[in-house]
């Protein structure tokens, strides 16, 4: 689970904290975060992120002094781009226990929308940004994925024969391809060798290409060995294994691979990226244990969103919350692991496209047209000139996917125009990807 102690970002890797071991040491990182916060051209929102650090922190430093817990209840106020939601599933004569939707400032003092907010939703794509979180959390925004082959044993260069063992070491590049495998399966080559009198041994998690398992990548990759001319005789294995490095490639930083697997929403990189990590169960307990969010608010079958998954859109603020919160403190803003609408590439680019709106909105959509009878999602972060930084969930399910798309981009416009406008001076700006 994470924490916000000045650690070195070395040993993020280890995930050995969480929330309820906050003590004075946090107040000189939340001096370094407001100074991000100055540098990243974030001071409007300054005092919006004080609140939000006092709303996380407060409790637990307040039951070290005096014993107790004191928690303060969120202002619910009646807002009209909610009411016009609702009417308009009305007039639709839709069902409304199959949408939901929830709208929360960023400090969580206030709250402007909230339908069905603690009921559980198939979120689709929408559960990568669970994906991403918990990878950040796990690995840290900089780590790169190395895969290499190595040797255990002789070559004979006579023979082109190795004695021994062809090892893959690897730990999960989500972003390996089929063609930069077959590069290094040519290093192997050119290093002499054509036979392997042993086995291919796969140490770690290993996926590339289209193959988001590691059985089903470790079967398919003696194909790749044998069209280069390499010959296996013993059985693939895993094992622990390790020898000799004949090639090794890097991957690009974590938050880039995250970011293009949100911006596109692609399945296969975040499906790999949940082998990496552990699988759906890991993001599930990081989910519980990291973010707070009540166990029986969540299911996930799946890291990508495919298939039967399921989140509150409570659940889904607070992931949001405790993510953007993550991200300033690592020097990071989410838009550097989530795309802007009307502006970047991908899914969210010709939504929220108009001069009034293009840029306001950071988020990660969903979509699932069969599943549950059809569904549609949007979750992330609305700028706005008289609120500040929104968070909001909007789950819609059981219909038509583009006419649920339209519903949302007509509430989040709603909103924005409710909340006095547009503020982009923060929402365009990378941190540096």
């Amino acid at each position: 689970m994470y924490s916000y102690r000045a650690t070195d970002r070395k040993q993020r890797t280890k995930n050995t904290t969480d929330f309820h071991h906050i003590s004075v040491k946090g107040y000189s990182k939340f001096r370094i975060f407001l100074a991000q916060c100055r540098l990243l051209g974030m001071r409007k929102y300054a005092a919006t992120t004080i609140a939000l650090i006092l709303l996380i922190f407060w409790p637990t430093m307040a039951q070290d002094i005096d014993g107790t817990t004191r928690a303060s209840t969120p202002d619910r106020v009646h807002t009209q781009f909610e009411e016009n939601y609702l009417k308009e599933l009305d007039k639709r004569k839709r069902n409304p226990n199959f949408h939901g939707l929830y709208v929360e400032s960023l400090d969580g003092s206030v709250i402007l929308a909230d339908h069905r907010s603690h009921e559980g939703f198939n979120p689709a794509s929408v559960i990568k940004v669970a994906t991403s979180f918990a990878a950040l959390d796990k690995l840290g925004a900089d780590y790169r994925f190395e895969t290499t082959f190595e040797i255990a044993g002789e070559i004979n260069k006579k023979t082109r024969t190795l004695q021994g063992d062809l090892i893959l070491v690897s730990n999960g590049d989500p972003d390996l391809t089929t063609a930069r495998l077959n590069l290094m399966i040519r290093d192997v080559v050119r290093a002499g060798i054509h036979k392997v009198t042993g086995s291919l041994v796969i140490n770690g998690p290993f996926t590339y290409g289209p193959y988001i398992t590691t059985t089903s990548a470790s079967t398919r990759v003696t194909t790749l060995l044998k069209r280069q001319g390499i010959r296996v005789s013993k059985p693939t294995k895993r094992g622990s294994q390790s020898g000799v490095v004949l090639s090794t490639h890097v991957s690009e930083p974590l938050r880039k691979i995250i970011w293009e697997q949100n911006a596109h929403s692609d399945n296969r990189i975040a499906e790999r990226l949940g082998v990496a990590i552990g699988g759906p169960e890991a993001v599930r307990q990081f989910l519980i244990r990291g973010v707070g969010i009540p166990e029986k608010e969540i299911t996930i079958a799946t890291t990508s969103g495919l298939d039967i998954n399921r989140i509150t859109p409570h659940g889904t603020v607070q992931l949001l919350r405790h993510l953007v919160l993550w991200l300033n403190f690592n020097n990071l803003l989410p838009q550097d692991v989530l795309p802007v609408a009307g502006v970047d590439v991908g899914t969210l680019r010709t939504r929220f496209t108009t001069v009034d709106y293009r840029g306001s909105v950071i988020g990660k959509t969903g979509t699932l047209p069969v599943t549950d009878g059809g569904v549609s999602t949007l979750a992330g972060f609305v700028y706005t000139r008289d609120r500040g930084v929104l968070l909001f969930a909007i789950f819609d399910t059981r219909g038509n996917v583009n006419s649920f798309r339209k519903l949302q981009d007509k509430l989040i416009k709603e909103l924005i125009d409710e909340s006095g406008g547009t503020e982009l001076s923060a929402s365009l700006h990378k941190s540096g990807n």
